[in-house]
């Protein structure tokens, strides 16, 4: 079992056209979701649920999934080193410590093409997942602060306690869960870039990087 131990930056808390700012149609697509796992200063993000041990969040106090019957909120692209768009997923959004605390756990399938962002403040060397209290496999998509993906995992429910389970882990700011196989569907592997549209949390990585350029 992978366990990761760095210590990692403070975060917040476990198949096209660009549209931006819009809901998007239910039907579109569908969302994944990871979560985090706080344990002293490592944070682990977790498919299945976040658990944030000392962190005075309680699962009993989270009664639904992130995804439910509203419709994903933003869009990410995935694009090869050509910019040529390789596929695009509707997601929800995990951007508080409740939302990544619940992630996909309790749910029992990913629809077509959807999936769960989770947003946090600043990149992390080590974040990771383990999926507990996950009925499906997913495709876990960590993507780091300049929008390349850094790592992609395909884990795969599994018994036992939190303390048991592997980690899968990769550099991210953001991390993406996805329908199981669609990352290999569509040539998603560790240099691709993305890009967010939506009303709260877009991203384009050529804006940055002119805003980065003018900082110097």
């Amino acid at each position: 079992m992978d366990t990761p131990t760095h210590a990692v930056p403070t975060v917040d808390s476990p198949d096209c056209e660009k549209t931006a700012g819009t809901p998007i149609p239910i039907f579109e697509r569908r969302a994944t979701v990871v979560a985090v796992l706080v344990i002293g200063v490592t944070v682990f993000p977790v498919a299945g649920a976040v658990f944030l041990l000392g962190a005075g969040a309680s699962p009993t106090q989270l009664e639904s999934s992130v995804i439910d019957d509203n419709p994903p909120t933003h869009r990410v692209f995935f694009e090869n080193q050509r910019g040529q768009t390789l596929w695009v997923y509707d997601v929800w959004v995990a951007d508080t410590d409740p939302e990544r605390y619940q992630g996909l756990s309790g749910t029992e399938t990913l629809p077509a093409d959807t999936g769960l962002l989770f947003v946090y403040d600043q990149e992390a060397a080590n974040r990771a997942i383990v999926m507990r209290e996950m009925h499906y496999p997913i495709d876990v998509v960590f993507i780091d602060g300049s929008g390349t993906v850094t790592a992609v995992h395909s884990p795969v429910p599994e018994p036992g306690v939190s303390d048991e389970l592997t980690h899968y882990s990769g550099r991210a700011r953001w991390i993406l869960e996805i329908p199981h196989g669609t990352a290999e569907r569509h040539t998603i592997v560790p240099g691709t870039s993305i890009q967010i549209t939506g009303p709260t949390h877009p991203f384009d990585p050529q804006s940055a990087s002119h805003q980065e350029g003018n900082s110097r």
